[in-house]
């Protein structure tokens, strides 16, 4: 029905107003929504980079972690070697100490 051949001209123009402001409502939201979506996305993307690095970082360290646990290992060995070592010798003083004692008291 035309405005030209109706006998409500108001309500067509009323009708067919609300249908394109319906469409233009329906449009904006579509935008919108797409809007929301992408703004989610690059949210993600942003904090999915920021877990990457994160993750890097704690694996670099992990691996620094390893290498000082490593070394003070070998550190740990070499000092029961050397502390074994000075328990020898320390037996060795000390025998000698008792042997000259025990010239010196007979």
């Amino acid at each position: 029905m035309s405005l030209f051949t109706s006998k409500d001209p108001a309500g067509v123009v009323g009708r067919e107003t609300a249908i394109i402001f319906t469409a233009l409502a329906s449009g904006a939201v579509s935008a919108h929504m797409n809007g929301l979506a992408a703004m989610r996305q690059a949210r993600e993307g942003a904090a999915s980079h920021q877990l990457r690095y994160q993750l890097d970082h704690a694996i670099e360290y992990a691996h620094q972690l390893v290498g000082l646990a490593a070394e003070q290992a070998a550190e740990i060995e070499s000092l029961k070697a050397e502390n074994a070592r000075l328990k020898a010798v320390a037996r060795d003083r000390h025998a000698a100490v008792v042997r000259l004692s025990a010239r010196k008291a007979a």
